[in-house]
């Protein structure tokens, strides 16, 4: 057997790094069948080849697969930040302004590190406070 590899004609293949190892020999000889693993191509070794192309094209498609990652979650902040831009404004106008909105969260976050808590309002609380009439400030 020349080359190993079945599906490549044997013109196109390597053959001077195909040749039959030592211990690929019955009983170890070194003679062997072909005078002392000649390789057919009178003493002419072939250059490797050099697989930088493959790399070339594997660093490529790393390099397009983070840029696609970083556009959709780009895509993803930008979606959520203008899903919650009518939360904001409402706790803008009901807290009476930016100052006093920026404020009453400077406050929260500063409670939650402290970990003083709001006591909870109840079930029953939440469902008068739909019902309650409510005034308006002029």
């Amino acid at each position: 057997m020349i080359g190993g590899n079945f599906d490549t004609p044997i013109m196109y293949q390597d053959l001077a790094n195909s040749t039959m190892g030592p211990l690929n020999m019955p009983f170890g000889m070194y003679g062997g069948l072909y005078g002392g693993y000649s390789s057919y191509l009178g003493g002419v070794q072939l250059p490797r080849q050099l697989d930088q192309d493959k790399f070339q094209t594997m660093k490529q498609k790393e390099n397009d697969g983070k840029k696609t990652l970083k556009i959709a979650g780009t895509a993803l902040a930008i979606i959520l930040a203008l899903g919650g831009i009518g939360r904001i404004r409402k706790g803008i106008k009901a807290s009476g302004g930016v100052s006093k909105y920026l404020g009453n969260k400077w406050n929260d976050l500063v409670n939650w590190i402290k970990g003083n808590k709001k006591p909870k309002v109840s079930l029953a609380q939440k469902i008068k406070n739909l019902f309650k009439k409510k005034t308006k400030k002029p």
